[in-house]
């Protein structure tokens, strides 16, 4: 079962946020230059974000653990001046729409990497991603599942599923995160070229390198100006990133990988020759590490493996709702064991984390659906249409 009603509750400009039948989801519509954007995202997203200011950057300020002024140089001017001009003028309108200061957007906006600076965080996420084409599914689209895990403190706060559609000529863009976290976490481009974060911090070190850029938003711009995963791919060999981090890479042609980074180099997975499916946990997999198969904190080979069990067993029957059943197997029982055929799924923490939202997504026709499993059995699945909101207003 899906809902797919959008009911328009604020308009600023020329952008738009939509409730869904899911309280805590909603759907943004930007339209404009980058700088108009970021005013309506601002405008449009402001009360959300000075809750999650509130709760997860005012009190690292308030515990001593960084004076504001630090965190204004080191996570907002630093990462702002080195930022393209899109993402500055992006910040810049949130900013002006917000009357805030610059840096207190950027600092919102890299509120994790700070975190992880601190010493606080043990990962971004124990995240689970598939991606599957060919024949496989039934129509040989290209299919993804995903799912954020992370922390119980984020249930407080709402889920956007946010389009960008710019007028410089860039691809538009959809970006599912949490108010003020604007930097690339999970979406797909108006070409059908997708991918996501998941934790690299178990395998490549809690460390955050601040002499290089944001690498978090440097995927953004990729994904506004790359048409195939090849493409994107290239974007990633060329780059290094500043806190160690896994990336899932696929598009609508069924290419797909993974890069698997710490902050001195990137190393890419690709899948086994003629495969036509490509998983991903927050574990390194590329054997070229010398680390062997390490298990994480939140049972990433675990999770690895229901993967590609649960998928091998609706191999050539798949579409958008056998992904979704998928994805809404649980990896436990109740009473903590893992569950026979299970899945990957965490509705509540029985480890390090819980799954704090789901997205599938069907490249080819441009539709996603999301859910948000931690909010209670009475969650469901919401459709998006992306490839409508992608047609500018």
């Amino acid at each position: 079962m899906t809902t797919s009603t959008l009911t328009k509750t604020a308009e600023f400009q020329n952008g738009t946020m939509f409730a869904t039948a899911e309280d805590m989801l909603y759907v943004l519509q930007l339209n404009g230059s980058w700088f108009e954007m970021g005013q309506q995202y601002g405008a449009l997203a402001g009360k959300h974000m000075q809750a999650m200011y509130d709760v997860i950057v005012q009190p690292e300020f308030d515990k001593g653990l960084i004076s504001q002024a630090d965190a204004f140089e080191l996570f907002g001017s630093r990462v702002f001046e080195a930022l393209s001009l899109r993402r500055k003028q992006y910040f810049q309108g949130v900013a002006d729409s917000l009357n805030w200061p610059v840096e207190k957007v950027v600092v919102l906006d890299q509120s994790g990497p700070m975190a992880i600076y601190l010493g606080k965080l043990h990962s971004f996420s124990g995240c689970s991603s598939l991606a599957t084409w060919g024949e496989n599914t039934v129509n040989q689209n290209t299919m993804i599942g995903r799912n954020m895990d992370w922390n119980e403190l984020f249930l407080d706060f709402p889920v956007y599923a946010t389009v960008y559609n710019p007028t410089d000529g860039s691809n538009g863009v959809v970006n599912v995160s949490w108010p003020g976290w604007t930097w690339f976490v999970t979406g797909f481009n108006d070409k059908g070229v997708y991918t996501d974060l998941h934790d690299g911090t178990s395998m490549g070190g809690n460390i955050v390198s601040i002499e290089k850029p944001s690498f978090l938003n440097s995927v953004f711009d990729y994904m506004t100006e790359s048409n195939t995963a090849e493409a994107l791919s290239a974007r990633f060999q060329a780059s290094r990133t500043d806190v160690a981090s896994i990336w899932m890479v696929a598009d609508q042609n069924g290419q797909a990988c993974a890069y698997e980074n710490t902050i001195q180099e990137n190393r890419k997975r690709v899948s086994d020759k003629g495969a036509s499916s490509f998983a991903t946990v927050n574990t390194f997999l590329n054997p070229d590490w010398g680390l062997g198969k390490r298990e994480t904190l939140s049972f990433s080979l675990k999770r690895f493996d229901n993967l590609n069990a649960r998928h091998d067993e609706q191999a050539g029957r798949i579409n958008t709702q056998t992904m979704r059943d998928i994805f809404d197997l649980p990896l436990y029982e109740a009473d903590g064991s893992f569950k026979e055929n299970g899945g990957v799924t965490k509705p509540i923490n029985q480890d390090v984390d819980l799954t704090n939202y789901q997205v599938v997504a069907d490249l080819n026709d441009l539709q996603m659906w999301v859910k948000l499993p931690a909010l209670g059995s009475e969650s469901d699945w919401a459709h998006v249409d992306v490839k409508s909101l992608f047609k500018q207003s």
